[in-house]
């Protein structure tokens, strides 16, 4: 990318920002590194990485990098002979540590984020190298006495001669006919040698070694003659001390070196990895998202914001900034590429001209370097070579270049490299010079760059160029909003409106004398006038089609993420239905000893028996049986997400009917969920019909079951074991509960009952099915007599009783009342369910709905009136 573009963008304090969000000086030299790249795989790679991480992020946590630390120059001293010591060797196993704790992070990592899993995969194991290392070496870098038997056995001996000397020095300085010739009685260490301060002029009093003096010479440092062997033998044992710990470092070398690049390559990953992470953070912090990068495609940006003004802004309300001295960011819509290829905007000085420039340059940059952006989501890039940008004054004294001429020198550059792949940024062009020439090098300006097909954004005061759009295609005209009764810029950007400079409005803000200005208005052409108040007139009518373009857009991308959403909940959804796929395999295998888990107490317990009739285990906890209800071994139906689930498709439903692009994926997924929904209540209906004849079954009775011959009768049950015995055509069979019913049962093959030939087996009719799955179940009002009256008997009902559920026509048993909350938990099957007390009646009270009078004709001469309608009978159950 072009050099004085990154430059002028202020791309380097991108990098700061994003520096400041890594955790270790790997990243961090890393993120003052980056730069946008060119290449459509690697632009895309790098912004799936940071998606996958932002959503590791919320899930999973940031990577662990506590005690992970640029080791490279330590690295490159652990040879042989190298030097390398016992901090560096400290600071390698605290890092190959930290890599061992990203390998374990990334075991968290699922499916969803498969580019993570691939980068942490290339992470090593180094744990015989890290052992290695902490066998000889401490958290501080100090070589252990443990590290060998010989180092132990110097380091004791050496212990024992300094503890030998300490004596004999201490009792020297302490006689009194020495005391008088010394400076201090203190005991300092000299090249490994005690030593006593003498006073120079007493040199010979003291019979010693002279090994140094003081900087005045009044000093002089004497290791008495008594401690002269001792002390050679400590100076001796140092030596042996330190050439024992050069051979263990030497040996350490040996072993990192080995891997020296594996280590290189893995601080390379671990560098990439908190990169990504400081990259997440940024987005998570500053609510960006991820755009879509394509070639040739369009630029359409909504609400975005210029980052460095977002950061700006972030940082003004941490350190408590006043309301009234902060700028607030402004978010705007941009589009280009599209219908238009080149986009020239006027408007105010002040404005935000010249901010909408570098804001599109910069989220361009942001992107091509994988970093996600702040918009809206649904912000799509175009995949480019180069931003090429002109902003700012270009003078150069020493090279004798006027404004105008520091334009064109930079102009001539963008022109040498424009193409279809570059974006041209340019800031106030034909500025600097005669208006009428400027705006004629303007426009050939322009031609040239339609000629390439090359994009870009133009800011202007010129009514030449203002024209320009008018008259030429791919080219759309755009301005700064200004706020004429505040007299000051809103920094909106109205796309499809040229905009006047206001300058006499802006002189007027700052105070200029109202003779002035009205001399001023005065001196405008009538001409210009005619136009301004032209321009004004068919800016409310395009105004109005950008901000109906807007509103379609956020519509579809509001649906979008319903439907995401949605396709989320019927995920989920999934999940539970193979969970309880699983128990009921799991419950026709469970033997009496089998450990369970009991939900309502929170604990494990062991299975004595089933008792299938009364839909019961009785599990032994701690010693005591309780008779636990099956649905509590169960994972629990999530009735509340499925209507969740039912809201959400209907909202998709509603927002795609908004967005003609989204109505056919609309009515795709609308389809999956009556189908998948359909499938549920099939299958639910296939557990209580099973559930229902294994309770009633009984010795003697006709059985079916799925293996020849097919019809049997029982001959014996054991239903804790889950088995029953069964004669058939004169042989004795031993068949598991799950082989009974398969015309009904739940373990009946999915596959033969779902290629049934039409109106065949069991189950509802298939259109009567596919008519009635997922639709809105017919509550009861909960303000009607009939409900208040039902509320009051069914309150009244003792637990167990049956009851009739409106909405789903079936007969449950009562399981409890909650007055209070206007609610009742039924039991149908292995069901649980909360319903509205409204939606409940007693068997038995059960009668019509309340019907609307409506006023009848009087019957013609001749004819009888027509009889009442005929009481609907009592609802049956299922």
């Amino acid at each position: 990318m072009d050099p004085v573009t990154l430059e002028k963008l202020e791309f380097d304090r991108v990098r700061e920002i994003l520096s400041r969000f890594c955790r270790c000086a790997l990243g961090e030299g890393l993120a003052r590194r980056i730069a946008p790249s060119s290449d459509a795989g690697r632009v895309r790679t790098w912004l799936a990485q940071t998606t996958e991480m932002v959503d590791t992020l919320r899930e999973v946590g940031l990577p662990p990098f506590g005690g992970i630390t640029d080791i490279t120059a330590a690295l490159d001293r652990a040879v042989p002979s190298g030097g390398a010591t016992g901090e560096d060797f400290a600071a390698i196993a605290s890092t190959l540590k930290g890599i061992g704790e990203v390998r374990r992070w990334s075991e968290a990592l699922g499916a969803s984020a498969p580019l993570l899993v691939e980068m942490t995969a290339r992470l090593e194991d180094f744990t015989p190298q890290v052992e290695a290392i902490e066998r000889v070496i401490d958290e501080r870098g100090e070589v252990r006495d443990s590290a060998s038997p010989r180092l132990a056995s110097i380091r004791a001996e050496a212990a024992g001669c300094a503890a030998q000397i300490r004596q004999i020095v201490y009792a020297f300085v302490r006689r009194p006919d020495v005391a008088q010739y010394l400076q201090a009685t203190t005991v300092q260490m000299h090249e490994d040698r005690f030593v006593i301060p003498v006073k120079a002029e007493h040199r010979g009093r003291l019979p010693g070694v002279v090994h140094r003096a003081s900087h005045t010479g009044a000093t002089l440092f004497v290791e008495p003659a008594e401690c002269v062997q001792l002390n050679n033998r400590l100076v001796a044992l140092a030596q042996k001390e330190h050439d024992e710990i050069t051979r263990l470092l030497g040996e350490l070398a040996i072993a990192v070196h080995r891997r020296s690049g594996a280590i290189a390559r893995c601080l390379r990953t671990l560098a990439q990895i908190d990169l990504l992470a400081a990259k997440a953070q940024y987005a998570y912090q500053f609510d960006m998202t991820c755009p879509e990068v394509a070639e040739g495609g369009p630029i359409v940006l909504y609400a975005c914001r210029h980052p460095l003004l977002v950061e700006q802004a972030a940082r003004q309300d941490a350190q408590g900034v006043e309301a009234d001295q902060r700028h607030d960011v402004v978010p705007i819509d941009v589009r280009l590429g599209a219908d238009f290829d080149l986009l020239i905007i006027t408007g105010s000085n002040t404005g935000g001209k010249t901010v909408t420039l570098k804001t599109v340059g910069l989220l361009s940059l942001m992107a091509h370097s994988g970093l996600h952006i702040p918009a809206r989501r649904g912000a799509t890039l175009r995949l480019l070579r180069d931003v090429l940008l002109d902003v700012g004054d270009e003078q150069s004294l020493q090279q004798s270049l006027s404004t105008f001429g520091g334009h064109l020198m930079r102009i001539k550059h963008i022109l040498g490299r424009a193409n279809p792949h570059t974006l041209v940024l340019l800031d106030e062009l034909g500025s600097g010079t005669d208006p009428e020439e400027g705006g004629a090098i303007g426009q050939a300006i322009l031609d040239e760059l339609r000629r390439r097909g090359c994009p870009g954004m133009i800011t202007t005061h010129l009514g030449t160029l203002k024209a320009y759009a008018y008259n030429h295609d791919r080219v759309e005209n755009a301005s700064v909003e200004f706020d004429t009764a505040t007299l000051r810029p809103t920094y909106r950007l109205l796309i499809g409106t040229p905009g006047e400079s206001h300058a006499i409005a802006v002189a007027e803000h700052y105070g200029l004398p109202q003779s002035v200005l009205r001399a001023a208005r005065e001196h405008l052409p009538r001409t210009g006038r005619q136009l301004r108040r032209a321009i004004r007139a068919t800016s409310v009518v395009r105004q109005a089609s950008e901000e109906a373009r807007a509103a379609a857009e956020a519509a579809r991308l509001e649906a979008q993420q319903h439907q995401e959403l949605y396709q989320s909940k019927l995920a989920d959804l999934q999940g539970l239905t193979d969970q309880f796929t699983d128990w009921l395999a799991g419950l026709s295998a469970m033997q009496p000893g089998d450990e369970l888990f009991v939900r309502r107490f929170k604990r494990t317990g062991t299975l004595v028996r089933l008792q299938l009739s009364r839909q019961v285990a009785v599990v032994n906890m701690g010693g005591m049986e309780a008779e636990i209800p099956l649905q509590e071994l169960m994972p629990e139906p999530a009735a509340a997400g499925a209507e969740q689930i039912l809201s959400l498709r209907r909202q998709t439903a509603e927002h795609a009917r908004q967005v003609q692009g989204r109505l056919e994926e609309a009515e795709r997924l609308q389809q999956a969920a009556r189908r998948h929904l359909a499938a549920i209540e099939q299958r639910q209906a296939y557990v209580n019909a099973w559930l229902d004849r294994i309770a009633t079954l009984a010795v003697g009775a006709a059985v079916a079951f799925d293996r020849p011959p097919g019809r049997g009768t029982v001959q014996a049950m054991d239903l804790a074991g889950g088995k029953v015995t069964v004669e058939a055509d004169g042989q004795t069979l031993e068949l598991r509960l799950q082989e009974l019913f398969p015309e009904s049962g739940a373990f009946g093959d999915r596959r033969r009952r779902a290629g049934r030939p039409e109106g065949q087996g069991q189950g509802r009719d298939q259109d009567q099915e596919q008519g009635q799955a997922d639709r809105p179940v017919p509550h009861r009002r909960a303000d009607s007599a009939r409900a208040r009256a039902n509320r009051r008997t069914v309150a009244a009902m003792d637990p167990g009783s049956e009851v009739y559920v409106v909405p789903f026509q079936k007969r449950a048993t009562l399981v409890r009342v909650d007055e209070a909350r206007a609610i009742a938990v039924v039991q149908s099957g292995a069901f649980e369910m909360q319903v509205n007390l409204a939606d409940v009646e007693p068997l038995g009270h059960t009668g019509p709905q309340p019907q609307r009078r409506r006023r009848r004709r009087p019957a013609p001469p001749g004819e009888t009136p027509p009889s009442p309608p005929a009481e609907p009978p009592p609802p049956q159950g299922p």
